[in-house]
């Protein structure tokens, strides 16, 4: 019986002894206090093999004398994903974007079905630079298409009449972002009144 008491003390005691053990290794880990040779495996967070990645981009400004767009379509998509025409005024339509500041031009009037309409996409056929040292440079559009998704939708109704304002005007007209490969991708809102 004796013998029986001795092992109860000595399991009993190591027991203790691994729980205290424990309760301090752990209480260490939480509280981030670090031994410079003594690492504590972080059991809830095991290591990963991944890494943390950013990636950044960022074009340079550059100052304009002239940015000279020629649109040569122009089209408007219905909720039914079907795409209609609209006449341009003038056919290819020429402007410099930089004379545009606080002054609009008519793109087009067309007489379009009633209906929901959801995107307006213009077709570049050419646009180019003039710096203000008069040298210039072909720009690039992807795709050469400048997409405008019309958010909320536009809403035509019978005998309605609406006007849609494009603007394609950078924040700062005397400067605007052009990537080191000649590509142009204007920042471009729509307004729609009526």
């Amino acid at each position: 019986m004796q013998m029986t008491n001795g092992v109860k003390k000595t399991v009993l005691y190591a027991g203790t002894g691994i729980l205290a053990a424990i309760l301090i290794i752990s209480t260490v880990g939480f509280s981030g206090l670090t031994f410079p040779s003594l690492k504590f495996p972080d059991f809830w967070n095991p290591p990963s093999n991944k890494g943390a990645l950013t990636i950044l981009v960022m074009d340079k400004p550059v100052e304009l004398k002239h940015l000279n767009i020629t649109i040569d379509w122009l089209k408007i998509k219905d909720q039914d994903e079907n795409w209609h025409n609209l006449t341009l005024i003038s056919s290819p339509f020429y402007f410099d974007l930089l004379v545009l500041q606080n002054v609009s031009e008519t793109l087009s009037v067309t007489e379009i079905p009633a209906g929901n309409y959801t995107a307006i996409w213009m077709h570049v056929l050419t646009a180019n630079v003039t710096y203000p040292d008069g040298s210039t440079d072909d720009l690039n559009v992807p795709s050469d298409i400048i997409r405008l998704l019309l958010k909320p939708h536009l809403k035509m109704e019978v005998g309605g009449a609406i006007t849609v304002l494009i603007d394609l005007q950078p924040d700062d007209i005397k400067t605007i972002a052009i990537s080191r490969n000649l590509n142009l991708r204007p920042v471009v809102k729509a307004i729609v009144n009526g």
